[in-house]
């Protein structure tokens, strides 16, 4: 299949599952329906992820002119509780000891949202949606928001 070919299958199997934009602080309280999600302190060893993230947000948005900010960003760590509703999720990661815990980290200033689970990660992103501005143009990011459909479906 061709990139236009894909692209067009996309549209057409994926379109209707496209969800408008929403806030990460909306995404967090949705899925603290779903899942036990509480604020939390990271260790020592979960502080390395969080540097990691702030350094590729600064680095994604430092020379975006809306960004100028970056030095008040506000990181706000989360942990997934494992409980019946998270097992999918730490069985996907692989995740037997009580010392490893699944994090989603949040930047309501940067509307940004990650987790150390890709897995949940991708369906924060796709319950997060997309501005429709990148649906009506069908930006790259349009097509990058139909493929996370795609690979979900290659990973059940």
């Amino acid at each position: 299949m061709d990139h236009d070919e894909y692209k067009a299958y996309l549209k057409q199997q994926y379109s209707h599952k496209i969800r408008p934009l929403q806030s990460v602080n909306d995404v967090i309280s949705g899925f603290q329906k779903k899942l036990v999600i509480a604020e939390t302190e990271l260790s020592e060893s979960e502080v390395i992820f969080l540097k990691i993230t702030i350094n590729n947000y600064i680095n994604a948005h430092k020379n975006d002119p809306i960004k100028s900010n970056l030095d008040n960003l506000n990181f706000i760590s989360y942990e997934v509780v494992r409980n019946e509703k998270s097992d999918h999720y730490y069985n996907h990661m692989g995740i037997t000891s009580d010392n490893e815990r699944i994090l989603v980290i949040i930047e309501s200033q940067l509307d940004a949202i990650t987790s150390n689970c890709e897995e949940l990660k991708v369906d924060m992103i796709i319950e997060r949606g997309i501005d429709t501005s990148h649906v009506n143009q069908e930006t790259p990011e349009f097509f990058a928001y139909l493929m996370l459909f795609d690979s979900h479906n290659e990973n059940p």
